[in-house]
């Protein structure tokens, strides 16, 4: 259960602003690809491409809400797949319980007839499906409805965690949502231990509770733990809850309020199941992965893994003098290394939130600028500290990224049709470098004072005179034209997502050459503007190897010149 941007109290990891550090870094930012040309060197002829994988993927995606079935099997909740699906724990086997539309799930519970009933999250609806029957809607208009579960006699309670609301709710689905309590502290993935009693943790506030179900009162048992996503109880009575950006599991003593830290694991961490053997079972979304852990020893075991959770816009730089890939992904900023597939170190986003919280990415050895088009914004970080330096918001649909020259960016507004210079010392400017173009997502540049522009919408590739607008469109009828990238050679290569394909153009002529074709790109995402969701990422290195982002597969790929 993420825990909602929305709520000024749940950001746990506040980052620092330092206000001269800001202007100072923003004057020595370098511009990327300076030293272009406007007029790149003539094409030559494309080679062909050897596709292989660079960073695995995994068969879950974007791993949340976990609970046991009456299977045995855990069932796992994906907001972005909109599935929930089901592991076999003992040998890492996932397979899909609901698909989509209908399985877009946040948490899920289990009554004891074995109705299975999930909250959608972004569609701000709880749905159900009885054994062996179809998928329906148990209420409605629930926003940010969340955590879920079932007491033993069979009633059903949830919670609003961003508008901070306690309910029951009628499991037969005809009676409205009882208001148990508000204000509570924002209640997170909770257990209900009997017919009047849950534990819980109040995520804004950082303390592990017991709440009493008839009333809503609240006895806080432990305290100061940081931001809470779950807190779950075992056979014996034992009380373990999450850390959701520390990455801690802790073991909390109900009697003396101690919470002693049992194992620490790369955050965010979600929600929290307890097998019949006591078992503990932890989901990381980040990675959509599955990770079991030994309540005697802290011992971790990977059940289902992954290092990606839902890659989009990708960006090559060099750090540290090493050729470095910067994946925006959800919960993270990847740095990838791009020989070995290693993701060695990442920058976190766990307070900006799901869905598609990095849409695109563009980054230099200074900083990191990503556009997050479910929230409408553009973040700049330091690249080395993870502080947020400036952040532009109520933008519209902002994908594509480049750094001009003055190192601002320029944002492609999907919504809008325009390309935007946006201004670090007035973050409300919105300096219209071109318009009227049809769903902009991908940017590159073409020189100092040019760029290439994928319209998704119109099927085409443009070049734009950053100085005037005027627009030179150099390629059409492509299939959702996404991401794009630059060769050495001065030939553009395009994700087309309408297509399953990345296919090389020759801006001077518009002849088109595909490159790889058949790939698992363009998967809708709840909270993203259709058709293009996630933008798909291409980026290309000084010898033409490039690399491509799978939202599908959660994996990136890469295509090596033969």
């Amino acid at each position: 259960m993420a825990i909602n941007a929305r709520c000024p109290a749940l950001a746990a990891r506040a980052l620092t602003h330092r206000r001269l550090q800001q202007l100072a870094l923003l004057i020595t930012c370098a511009a990327l690809l300076t030293g272009c040309a406007d007029n790149p060197p003539a094409p030559t002829d494309t080679p062909g491409y050897t596709l292989e994988t660079l960073v695995p993927g995994s068969p879950l995606h974007g791993a949340k809400g976990i609970r046991f079935g009456p299977d045995g099997d855990l069932y796992v909740c994906s907001v972005v797949a909109q599935s929930v699906f089901r592991v076999d724990v003992t040998t890492g086997a996932v397979s899909t319980a609901v698909g989509p539309p209908h399985g877009e799930s946040d948490d899920v519970a289990f009554a004891p007839d074995g109705t299975m009933a999930w909250t959608a999250n972004a569609s701000a609806e709880i749905r159900a499906q009885q054994p062996g029957g179809e998928p329906y809607v148990l209420a409605r208009r629930l926003t940010l409805i969340n955590p879920i579960g079932y007491t033993p006699d069979g009633r059903l309670f949830a919670a609003q965690i961003g508008v901070d609301r306690f309910l029951e709710i009628d499991p037969a689905g005809v009676q409205a949502p009882r208001l148990i309590a508000r204000q509570l502290g924002h209640l997170n993935s909770f257990d209900v231990v009997d017919d009047q009693t849950l534990y819980g943790p109040l995520a804004g506030l950082g303390q592990v509770a017991k709440i009493e179900l008839a009333s809503g009162e609240v006895t806080v048992i432990s305290e100061g733990l940081g931001t809470l996503s779950a807190v779950k109880r075992n056979s014996k009575g034992q009380l373990y809850a999450l850390g959701w950006t520390t990455g801690q599991l802790f073991r909390v003593h109900e009697e003396t309020g101690e919470a002693e830290v049992l194992t620490v694991m790369e955050p965010p961490l979600d929600s929290i199941a307890i097998d019949a053997d006591d078992m503990l079972y932890v989901s990381q979304p980040g990675n959509s992965a599955i990770i079991r852990v030994d309540p005697a020893t802290g011992e971790q075991t990977l059940v289902v893994g992954g290092r990606i959770g839902l890659p989009g816009g990708l960006s090559l730089t060099r750090i540290d003098g090493k050729e470095t890939l910067i994946v925006a992904d959800d919960f993270a900023v990847r740095h990838v290394d791009p020989q070995t597939g290693e993701v060695w170190a990442t920058v976190d986003v766990t307070d900006f939130m799901i869905p598609s919280n990095a849409s695109d990415v563009v980054a230099n050895e200074r900083v990191i600028v990503m556009s997050d088009v479910a929230k409408s914004r553009v973040t700049m970080l330091d690249r080395r500290t993870g502080y947020r330096l400036h952040q532009w918001q109520r933008l519209d649909t902002p994908y594509g990224l480049v750094l001009a020259n003055s190192g601002e960016p320029i944002v492609a507004a999907f919504g809008s049709g325009q390309l935007i210079q946006l201004r670090a010392a007035d973050r409300r400017a919105r300096e219209v470098i071109a318009d009227g173009l049809q769903g902009p997502v991908g940017l590159a540049r073409a020189g100092p004072n040019s760029l290439y522009v994928t319209e998704a919408l119109a099927g085409a590739v443009s070049r734009i005179d950053i100085n005037t607008g005027e627009k030179t469109v150099l390629a059409r009828g492509l299939q959702q034209p996404e991401g794009l990238a630059v060769l050495a050679n001065g030939q553009l290569v395009v994700a087309e997502v309408g297509a399953q394909q990345v296919t090389a153009i020759d801006p001077a002529t518009g002849a088109t050459t595909l490159l790889a074709d058949n790939l698992p790109i363009g998967i809708a995402v709840t909270g993203t503007p259709a058709p293009v969701y996630v933008p798909t990422g291409v980026a290309a290195d000084a010898a033409g190897v490039l690399y491509v982002s799978s939202d599908r597969d959660r994996k990136l790929l890469r295509l090596v010149p033969q």
